[in-house]
């Protein structure tokens, strides 16, 4: 409720009614910020380790992609037969216990106990191997020491200062709203976009909502004209189930009832409208939702209050859901990278940038 609130007030319009909270959202950022570059004038000692580490991360709160883009960067080391691994934080898990496993043992856990993001990528990535850790630089120091891994992915680590990296990859949402741009609290972003300065590679996500692409990589471009700028659509050519795939043709005489907790449910939105004959409703919750007996309860009684041909979710919020019988079809939409100029581009640049070398059989 507090985070829909809050998506409201920082995407209305000027002298509009979410006027005066909007005023004491733009003093608390003045707050943030003060914090934000306390925290990191502290962060001066820091780790290097001997394995190769590449950062994937954002300059704004919510979704942008960079979860999905660490598995598509992740699963292309791996068919290129690198060892790879995977740093998270766990983000709301309700365990704190720390573990360096593999995909195919993370899968065998509960979503609570890895966080929703890990057990997606463990379940499309059971050959990589993870390490979970409240912090970060913990994590991949013990992932660089326990574990032969060729380079090491950190997920959400673009504000982790802790740890150097070799290589900086930020992925920007190009269906942000202008007006969202401001700092957190007024807005979205953790940083100012000046921050984009250390990035090396910067990968514009739902390309496909930029009013105009090449205006918005000219923007980019003016805060650091050095970086490789990559432009990224998220795709869909299946749904998945618990007991078969179907194409998204299958979508199109049908009616949806749509669910999702993921940072920019707008665009989910908009996306499954274009597929599907009708939406009936789109059910949005907060980000990293939990889902309980009485919420997945709800979302039942509201599909069977609209009649919904069928249910349709997010794969991160597929794996929080159990075996739960909502008493129709329950699909997830099965998302692609469609990347330009192209993965391979991608993955011959970060094998010639970190000198990347597979281990001998």
């Amino acid at each position: 409720m507090l985070e829909r609130t809050w998506k409201k007030i920082i995407s209305n319009k000027r002298f509009s009614l979410w006027s005066v909270p909007a005023f004491f959202l733009w003093l608390a950022s003045f707050g943030y910020r003060g914090l934000f570059l306390l925290k990191r004038s502290r962060s001066t000692e820091t780790v290097r380790l001997k394995v190769p580490v590449i950062a994937v991360g954002n300059l704004s709160v919510g979704g942008s992609g960079k979860t999905p883009m660490v598995g598509c960067i992740a699963a292309d080391l791996i068919d290129e037969g690198y060892a790879v691994g995977i740093v998270s934080s766990g983000y709301k898990r309700k365990s704190s216990e720390a573990f360096v496993e593999p995909g195919y043992h993370i899968i065998q856990r509960k979503a609570e106990e890895t966080g929703d993001e890990v057990m997606l990528l463990a379940v499309n990535l059971p050959e990589a191997m993870f390490s979970v850790d409240d912090s970060k630089t913990v994590a991949a120091r013990r992932l660089a020491e326990t574990a032969d891994v060729d380079v090491i992915i950190v997920d959400d680590a673009y504000q982790h200062f802790t740890l150097e990296r070799d290589l900086n990859i930020v992925t920007y949402d190009a269906g942000v709203k202008k007006r969202e741009l401001k700092l957190f609290p007024r807005g979205i972003l953790r940083e100012p976009l000046s921050a984009l300065q250390r990035s090396d590679v910067i990968i514009i996500t739902r390309s496909n909502f930029a009013r105009d692409l090449h205006k918005l990589i000219n923007r980019l471009q003016r805060f650091n004209p050095k970086a490789d700028i990559y432009h990224a659509a998220f795709s869909a050519d299946e749904i998945v189930g618990r007991e078969q795939r179907r194409s998204v043709k299958y979508l199109e005489d049908k009616s949806v009832f749509l669910f999702a907790g993921i940072g920019n449910f707008r665009a989910l939105e908009r996306q499954v409208g274009a597929l599907a004959a009708d939406v009936d409703y789109a059910m949005e919750l907060s980000d990293h939702q939990e889902y309980d007996q009485e919420l997945l309860e709800e979302i039942k009684k509201r599909a069977d209050g609209h009649e919904s041909d069928l249910i349709l979710t997010t794969a991160k919020d597929w794996v929080k859901l159990g075996d739960f019988d909502f008493g129709r079809e329950i699909y997830y939409l099965n998302l692609r990278v469609d990347l330009d100029p192209g993965e391979e581009k991608l993955i011959q640049s970060i094998e010639d940038r970190l000198g990347l070398q597979k281990q001998e059989e």
